[in-house]
């Protein structure tokens, strides 16, 4: 069996890849691919992090990542893609790529030196550890910079991979971590159902239609 801390540094590195992607595509169906994939990344660490210290918890946290984060909701957001007839994209973002993936390697170093200089000392010594708060600060860019309401909704999801990625790594053991994770799962698919909801009765449609812009 690897070592538990191998293990976590290598997800770890592949969930912080997967959100430097999300940063720097603008098609919404390659996203929700990307979300999911991250999602299930975080799956593996608890379904593994479970297996190591024989945790039943952590394992149900991990059916119930792999349920809601992995299938249901991106299959909704699929769905959602499907409803159209023209590429989703979203408006403007073909000029917009260079600088939102300078803004996410920009704000992973930052976060990365803010994890060090304070919350670090007084966590536990884990590999990786940052790798969390990186990708907190990472949902946050998402949802502040991006106007595609899809797009919105993996911002959220990725925050809640932030807090359950930080939650195994710190917060294993204790009974509320089961809770404020399930908690999370059941917000996450009502607040996709809601803002959905309110988007199509609203404009008929998450976006209105637009020609891909075309450079050159």
């Amino acid at each position: 069996m690897p070592p538990t801390s191998d293990v976590e540094a290598l997800v770890g590195l592949g969930i912080l890849l997967t959100a430097l992607y999300l940063q720097s595509e603008s098609f919404v169906g390659p996203l929700v691919d990307a979300i999911a994939f991250q999602s299930l990344l975080v799956s593996v660490l608890l379904g593994y992090l479970a297996w190591v210290d024989d945790d039943p918890s952590l394992a149900l946290l991990a059916g119930l990542a792999v349920a809601i984060r992995v299938l249901l909701i991106p299959y909704v957001l699929r769905l959602q893609i499907r409803a159209f007839r023209w590429r989703f994209r979203e408006l403007g973002a073909s000029q917009r790529v260079a600088s939102h993936a300078l803004a996410a390697v920009a704000v992973a170093i930052v976060a990365w030196f803010i994890f060090q200089q304070t919350l670090g000392p007084s966590l536990p010594p884990v590999p990786g550890g940052a790798f969390p708060f990186v990708l907190l600060l990472q949902g946050l860019l998402t949802l502040s910079t991006r106007t595609n309401t899809l797009v919105q909704v993996m911002g959220y999801l990725e925050e809640e991979n932030a807090v359950v990625y930080a939650g195994a790594l710190f917060a294993g053991g204790f009974p509320l971590f089961l809770e404020v994770v399930i908690f999370l799962d059941v917000l996450g698919v009502v607040l996709v159902a809601v803002i959905l909801s309110i988007q199509r009765s609203v404009v008929g449609a998450p976006e209105e239609e637009y020609l891909e812009e075309l450079t050159g």
